[in-house]
């Protein structure tokens, strides 16, 4: 029986082996960025001094309301109503660590209440779509509930646009 399974054994190592050889395309060539440890950790790092001066200078400006309703103390608040005003600036940090961005992306910096930006609008609809997804997850059987939560990083992974999984790049149409 062994002696029979050997021969498709043998054809399935080598093509393994074959592949692994074959010529791979270059994300490039498939419009894909390529990514470079160095200069995606720099831009990275200037996002985030940038994110963080701007959220000590909220903090700042709210110093002895932190324990307020947010809706007291930041004006044209439309989510996060329940939130104490000291957790915004915590709220915003991750927000913009999970997307890639800084603050200027959504909004028009120093100018927080504007809503001149439609990106600021985005986020918000996709802070409700959040809230729903995890609202119902509770409900799944079988599913531990202390930790079923998603978040902007799930689908982001510090990208604007969510890349697609990996799967599915051998699906997409080839650019002219």
């Amino acid at each position: 029986m062994r002696m029979k399974l050997l021969p498709g054994i043998l054809v399935v190592a080598i093509a393994v082996v074959v592949a692994g050889f074959a010529p791979q395309e270059k994300p490039e060539a498939r419009g894909e960025r390529q990514f470079s440890f160095q200069q995606d950790s720099a831009r990275f790092a200037r996002m985030h001094a940038e994110v963080e001066q701007k959220l000590a200078e909220v903090r700042k400006s709210i110093e002895g309301r932190e324990d307020k309703p947010a809706t007291e103390v930041f004006k044209n608040l439309k989510i996060f109503k329940e939130a104490k005003a000291g957790q915004i600036p915590g709220i915003m940090g991750a927000w913009s660590n999970a997307l890639g961005t800084s603050c200027q992306h959504c909004h028009v910096v120093d100018q927080w209440a504007k809503d001149d930006k439609p990106e600021k609008q985005i986020a918000r609809d996709m802070s409700s779509m959040l809230h729903q997804i995890n609202s119902t997850l509770a409900g799944i059987k079988n599913l531990d509930s202390k930790h079923p939560r998603i978040s902007c990083w799930t689908c982001h992974h510090s990208s604007i646009k969510p890349p697609p999984p990996p799967w599915a790049r051998r699906f997409q149409r080839k650019k002219d």
